[in-house]
């Protein structure tokens, strides 16, 4: 749809909307209120998220190590073929160094397929963080009046007063 015809259907739509002004209007209150929360905050300073945090990073650091023994166990590999280069013959080096050079694209996949569990991982961790957070989250926007709590991640600026991490870290245990 081009440019024209959406500004056309916008303006009509505000021509005809007060119309209906009456209709759908009864589930949204008249001054909604917003709240923010910071997850990251709640995840690093909770007692909760920091458990939560701290088996993400056991597990960050276990696979890390894997990774790290493949690549020095690579680089050795490396070292010894370089040194045995004057004894080999041409074909018998060519042959193990491309059997290095086929580790070393395995050792970057398993770096990539690595990354993308943890960041999996990191993803997991905070939903079930916001899983155990919902109902506080409810009762904290109840008690307040707001209608709406939005992740501190999602905004572009916020007045410091809507912000509810606070509220929501004393209640996480």
């Amino acid at each position: 749809m081009n440019r024209y015809a959406a500004l056309g259907f916008l303006g009509l739509g505000l021509m005809v909307s007060p119309l209906f002004g009456g209709i759908g209007n009864s589930a949204v209150p008249a001054n909604p209120k917003i709240g923010i929360i910071n997850i990251e905050e709640t995840l690093s300073t909770t007692p909760a998220g920091k458990r939560a945090n701290d088996a993400f990073e056991k597990n960050r650091k276990l696979k890390q190590g894997q990774l790290d023994k493949q690549q020095e166990d690579l680089k050795k590999a490396d070292a010894d073929l370089v040194k045995q280069k004057a004894v080999l013959k041409p074909e018998v080096f060519d042959a193990k160094r491309q059997e290095l050079e086929k580790k070393f694209v395995d050792l970057q996949q398993t770096y990539v397929k690595l990354e993308r569990e943890l960041a999996q991982d990191r993803t997991k961790l905070i939903q079930d963080l916001l899983k155990q957070a919902e109902p506080k989250i409810a009762a904290i926007a109840k008690a307040e009046g707001v209608s709406l709590i939005l992740d501190q991640s999602a905004t572009v600026w916020a007045d410091p007063a809507v912000d509810l991490t606070q509220k929501l870290d004393a209640e996480m245990k």
